[in-house]
């Protein structure tokens, strides 16, 4: 075989092999399906501060877009060379605090990958299977909810007191004590079984104190 013969079979290798409309209608859908079914996991199931409908919606395009460039590349070995380059190239600055938000977002690519792949029983099968440990997971959080208490007193030794003693009773452990212009702040954390708004009360009671704040703490306040 001469070395032209050779190089024309590797060019035809390397054409674009047909995509069949209603296969890949059917891989879309098969993502679409299951990105819905992500964003209605996180949406209930949300461990956070503050919730982000525009982040829930990116879970859903994410394994949309995904399984479609799984279809792309897999129809074409030079095409998949070329992309991996150019989404190498791009970087993402958008900062991701919470540990579960970067797995709904793993899932959503993995899915992606699957179903892209045309292994819809893959994406299909591992969407209960996976949405079942994290609801099991979700419930072994514990009965005890934690707040932060946040106290703002006058500097003075018997009011302190008092304010440590009350700490004592509900089992609070002091994280941090400020000190300034003859007023306190103290921080410390609370386990509490329920959300018992009325502790304040028994701080803002003792004499000396300014004011009381409780948070429910969910994650990360930055």
């Amino acid at each position: 075989m001469k070395f032209n013969d050779i190089l024309k079979d590797s060019f035809v290798e390397l054409m674009p092999a047909s995509i069949n409309p209603i296969s890949l209608l059917l891989t879309l859908g098969v993502a679409l399906l299951v990105g819905m079914g992500i964003f209605l996991i996180y949406r209930r199931y949300f461990v956070g501060v503050v919730y982000d409908h525009a982040y829930n919606m990116s879970l859903v395009i994410m394994t949309v877009l995904t399984s479609l460039i799984i279809v792309t590349i897999s129809a074409n070995v030079a095409l998949s060379l070329g992309m991996v380059g150019a989404l190498s190239i791009i970087r993402y600055r958008t900062a991701v605090k919470n540990p579960l938000d970067l797995m709904f977002m793993f899932w959503a690519i993995a899915s992606g990958i699957a179903i892209g792949a045309q292994y819809y029983i893959v994406g299909i099968v591992s969407f209960p299977v996976v949405a079942l440990i994290f609801c099991v997971l979700y419930r072994f959080k514990g009965a005890t909810k934690t707040f932060v208490l946040v106290v703002n007193y006058d500097s003075d030794q018997q009011t302190e007191e008092e304010i440590r003693r009350r700490l004592s009773e509900v089992k609070g452990k002091l994280r941090s004590k400020i000190t300034k212009n003859g007023l306190t702040e103290v921080t410390a954390e609370l386990n509490l079984k329920s959300d018992n708004f009325n502790l304040t009360d028994r701080f803002v009671e003792v004499p000396g104190v300014k004011d009381v704040t409780l948070v429910q703490y969910r994650g990360s306040y930055e």
